[in-house]
């Protein structure tokens, strides 16, 4: 592999679209989850193993595009594509599970359905 010949961005630069970029994946993750509700109400064994597939398909697909844009801006910034792919996966997959366990918490204590039906 060769690196860019002229250089990586500006420090700035790269600092604001990581940032910006992993605050969109936040965001998204986070109104991805909301909007799936009601997949998160089950009665049954059938709704259960429905919402579990969702659930899977929107957590890896996330994860997925997270290291596919991570990889694309790092390779355009400095040339260390690995790194940022890694950087937006570690980053999102901590997201996701303090947002399920805040969520539970929340759900616990009266607040449920923010952005999944828990039962306490």
């Amino acid at each position: 592999m060769q690196r860019d010949e002229r250089g990586p961005r500006p420090a700035p630069l790269q600092v604001g679209l990581t940032i910006l970029a992993l605050v969109f994946f936040m965001a998204a993750y986070i109104v991805a989850m909301n909007a799936l509700l009601e997949v998160s109400r089950v009665t049954e064994d059938a709704d259960r193993d429905r919402r579990d597939a969702i659930y899977l398909a929107v957590h890896g697909g996330f994860l997925c595009l997270a290291a596919i844009y991570g990889f694309t801006l790092g390779k355009w910034l400095s040339g260390l594509g690995l790194a940022f792919a890694l950087l937006f996966i570690v980053s999102l997959a901590v997201l996701m599970l303090s947002t399920q366990l805040v969520s539970y918490e929340l759900a616990c204590r009266g607040h449920n359905d923010l952005v999944r039906h828990w039962t306490c």
